[in-house]
């Protein structure tokens, strides 16, 4: 049997991915950004790495302007970094779908109160791009 494409030629693509800096724990992070106008907040309970190991805290973000949505990701789980990569980054912003995030939402987080950097990232090797790509 022949394959339509080879390893080499499957690319899977997702938007940028923000790094969130800050020494805000989980549930007053929480606080900070469902106390800004601009944002409606859920919290979600099950996000869960790609191989199902580690969960994570999250939350849910709409940007009221434009109704995009988003994931704030806590990126030490309960076994493993979200992403690996980035230790160091507490947090990450990340879309739900195939759309970039909007600019005017990482200017606005840059900005809250105990939010030390919110910067892009690098992307993500195949295995880590798992992880993200599962969330759409």
């Amino acid at each position: 049997m022949q394959s339509l494409f080879t390893a080499s030629e499957f690319v899977l693509k997702y938007p940028k991915i923000y790094g969130i800096a800050t020494s805000l724990r989980h549930l007053k992070l929480g606080y900070v950004l469902i106390t800004h106008a601009d944002f409606d907040v859920v919290y979600e309970k099950e996000i869960f790495n790609f191989n199902r190991e580690s969960e994570h805290q999250a939350y849910l973000l709409t940007y009221l302007d434009d109704d995009t949505q988003l994931l704030v990701i806590k990126n030490k789980g309960t076994q493993q970094y979200f992403y690996p990569k980035y230790k160091q980054v507490d947090y990450l912003l990340c879309s739900i779908s195939e759309d970039e995030i909007n600019i005017e939402i990482v200017k606005i987080v840059s900005k809250l109160k105990g939010i030390s950097i919110c910067f892009a990232l690098d992307n993500p090797n195949k295995k880590d791009l798992l992880n993200f790509t599962q969330l759409q």
